[in-house]
Parts: C-alpha cells; structure tokens; sequence
C-alpha cells in the first residue's frame, strides 16, 4: 500500500508565479497519496516547508479547492480531500470515450512521429523496474499526453487532467499490482497504431482503463480514504 512520505519537490520556473509552483507540488503530491485524504493542511506548515510566504499558499488552496483536491471548511482548515469512487468512474468514462478516438486518429499519423513513444516507453519500463511508481504514473501520463498531442489534441487532455484526480488516486494504488502489466499494454498500444489496427485499439483500450482491478484494491485501503458511500450516488460502470 502506499504510505504517506515526504513531498515531492521539483525545481520552480522563475518565469511563472510562485503560487503556480505550490499549486502544482502540492497538486502533484495530493494525487500522488503523499498527502493522504483527509489529511488536514495549514497555509504556515506549507509556507514553511516550501519555504514561502502564505500568500501565494493561499492562492494554492483556493486552486485546489477549485479542483476539489481540497475542501475548505470554515472553522477547521483546509482538508485533502476524500477520493470519490462515483466521480472518478466518470472521468474514467469520459477518458475511455475520448481517447478511443485519439487512438484511432493516431492510426493516421506517419510511423515516424510515434517514435517520441519509444522514450516514454523507456521511462516507464525503468521506474518499473525500480519500483517508483509516483514516476511510473508521470511516465504513464505522458505517453497518453503524447498521443493526445499527435492528433492536435492536447488541449483536451489538459481538460481530462482537471477531470480524472480521482482517478489518477486510485491508478497510484493500482499501479504495484498492474504496472507491469501496463507498460506491456503501452507497446502493443504503439505496435497497434503502427499496423492501423482499430479494431483491435478498441479491445485494447476497455482492458487498460479498467475499472475491475480499482475495485479490488480500493478494499485493501482503509475506508476512511474514500468518500462515505452514504452519500455517493449510483454507480456509472
């Protein structure tokens, strides 16, 4: 399972503000399960560790909240926000509905240009072997941005990526058990595309984005994590 650790940090752009830079660690870390849900968060303990002033924290926290990472609860504190089942099979609905296309699209692109593939493929096969798999997801992430990018659709999965951090929360616990698996997917997606086979993209691509695997180990995490289903709506499969 994976265990709360120390943040994550990478360098700052000092072409952007620096509130850009806080939003996007903590984003990171959130999703990544660096920082539980439900774990409550201060502005003065993140300034203090990233070694700001709390005010661009607080842009930070309202940017997050806006995501809904982050639930600000007057009189308590601003909280890490519970991981919704229902929610994130939604933005695996409409991943698995848009991407089915991107993948056919790609299908109609020059075998030359899916070489950049090849880099990813690389990279994720060594955070495989060591076992880091906060890297394997941002591996992961940009072999699919990539494809997205190939068909002049990146835009769009700019727009996903806001959508699915339910989903990329519980990728991060699948990921020990699958990633293995998903890497191997990843090169028979690219041998797929070179053989213009939609057909079998298609098959493919509702056995990658599974949600059977999710709902396995959700029950291995305790249920304090997730979004009580008491107040869940019904299930979109």
């Amino acid at each position: 399972m994976v265990t709360e650790e120390a943040l994550q940090l990478f360098p700052r752009d000092r072409s952007k503000p620096i509130h850009r830079w806080v939003y996007e660690v903590l984003r990171l870390n959130i999703i990544q399960l660096h920082m539980k849900p439900g774990r409550l968060l201060s502005e003065t303990e993140v300034a203090d560790l990233l070694s700001v002033s709390r005010t661009p924290v607080r842009e930070a926290f309202i940017r997050l909240a806006e995501d809904g990472l982050l639930d600000i609860v007057p009189q308590k504190g601003s909280i890490v926000s519970l991981i919704d089942l229902d929610q994130a099979q939604e933005a695996r609905f409409v991943r698995l509905a848009v991407e089915r296309e991107i993948l056919k699209g790609c299908c109609t692109q020059p075998i030359a240009v899916l070489e950049e593939l090849e880099d990813t493929l690389k990279w994720q096969e060594m955070c495989g072997k060591k076992r880091v798999y906060d890297q394997l997801l941002l591996a992961d992430n940009e072999f699919h941005r990539i494809l997205f990018r190939l068909c002049g659709k990146e835009r769009v999965w700019d727009a996903i990526k806001k959508l699915d951090y339910n989903y990329d929360r519980l990728r991060v616990m699948t990921l020990p058990i699958v990633g293995d698996r998903i890497i191997v997917e990843h090169r028979e997606i690219v041998r797929l595309i070179k053989d213009q086979d939609r057909g079998g993209i298609e098959e493919l691509l509702n056995r990658h984005l599974t949600w059977e695997i999710i709902e396995q180990v959700v029950l291995e995490y305790p249920p304090e994590l997730f979004m009580p289903r008491s107040i869940r709506v019904g299930m979109v499969q």
